[in-house]
């Protein structure tokens, strides 16, 4: 598992983002958009009650400004590093040209989402508020943490409940030792439009600490709400009480969710599933397997290395065994969002449908081309 914040220090960064954070509804005819400098701002304006309102624009906000104003990644990004200024002519042509509202989200003075009016803003400090004490009460671990630009993670394990997997079907020599697990709970949510609100059942291995999330008995809420409008105003800034509106039976919901997370009988049949994993063995060359795996999955060439390293070092070569090469990459990684999907990627080999194993194992072997 990828190390991140605790659990005092993950509520701190929550609650400071959610008292600086604002979220604005703006038609686009009333966006400047404007060069400074070798950078192009944003600014709000024509509110009699609050001065206009400047902001940067950060990365992802530019992705999701290039795709409302269909204007091709590659071309943005030039502009946006060679031509501010035509950049910024072309925004606020199409923002001129095909008027619309739309939310944006700003934290630290920058806008850091440009997303629909329809965008339902389920805020990581109320997902917080809704399942952090139930979980505590229950004695379960925050084991990682972090708020990225992206996401908000939170990974809990229960350590009191053990079970251990036993060593798979191993063609002669190879990986013979116990595997001790523990039930977990991944929990994330995008406040800028990259991913629903999930929380997903997850495993926790102790002896070498990986991570692999299932989607088994997942539970999912997409950010989409009603149309809000602005009436005769060109922008307004939302207020807490609007966006929170009707997601009481949401949060009641989720914590129904998250208290059945650790019922001990679920477990034993998401352990039972990963012990078959472990006896689906493969004969083929591990340089081979592992070649498949990354090209399935689109792994880089440097990740699929620290892949291989890893599955060869267990000298598991199993279903089991490559997902275990894969998040034990997770820690490898820099990049908290990556080592997050990791531990998702996963998660998927273990819960490959029965046919789409046997071509992977297939393709590994030699008598495929490919995997499918």
């Amino acid at each position: 598992m990828k190390a991140g914040r605790s659990l005092d220090g993950l509520v701190q960064e929550i609650v400071r983002q959610s008292e600086t954070k604002k979220d604005y509804l703006a038609d686009t005819r009333h966006i400047g958009v404007m060069p400074v400098g070798d950078t192009v701002k944003m600014e709000l304006s024509g509110r009699s009650d609050e001065p206009n309102v400047v902001l940067d624009i950060n990365p992802i906000a530019h992705r999701q400004i290039g795709e409302h104003t269909k204007i091709p990644a590659v071309y943005y990004d030039r502009m946006k590093a060679e031509a501010p200024e035509l950049l910024a002519n072309n925004i606020r042509t199409w923002f001129n040209k095909y008027p619309s509202v739309q939310m944006l989200r700003t934290l630290d003075g920058k806008d850091r989402a440009f997303l629909s009016n329809k965008f339902r803003a389920l805020d990581n400090l109320d997902l917080a508020e809704a399942v952090v004490p139930q979980l505590q009460e229950r004695g379960v671990l925050m084991m990682s943490g972090e708020v990225t630009d992206t996401k908000l993670y939170m990974k809990f394990v229960d350590q009191r409940i053990t079970r251990d997997l036993k060593p798979g079907q191993l063609l002669g020599k190879g990986h013979d030792r116990f595997e001790t697990c523990c039930p977990a709970l991944t929990i994330s949510n995008s406040e800028v439009g990259y991913g629903a609100l999930s929380v997903n059942t997850s495993v926790w291995f102790g002896g070498c600490t990986n991570l692999v999330v299932l989607n088994e008995r997942s539970a999912r809420r997409y950010h989409v709400g009603a149309r809000q409008d602005i009436g005769e105003e060109v922008f307004a800034l939302l207020s807490d009480t609007s966006k929170r509106l009707n997601d009481a039976a949401l949060w009641s919901t989720l914590k129904d969710v998250v208290g059945a997370a650790f019922d001990q009988a679920q477990f034993d049949a998401t352990v039972a599933k990963l012990q078959e994993a472990k006896n689906d063995v493969l004969d083929a060359d591990p340089v081979k397997t592992i070649e498949v795996v990354a090209k399935k999955y689109g792994f880089g060439d440097n990740e699929r290395g620290s892949i291989l390293k890893h599955y060869c070092q267990t000298g598991d070569f199993s279903r089991f065994g490559i997902q275990a090469a894969i998040t034990r990459t997770a820690e490898d990684l820099e990049d908290y969002d990556r080592a997050s999907q990791f531990e998702q990627l996963g998660g998927k080999v273990i819960e490959l449908a029965r046919d789409d194993w046997k071509v992977l194992a297939k393709a590994a072997s030699g008598e495929l081309a490919q995997a499918a």
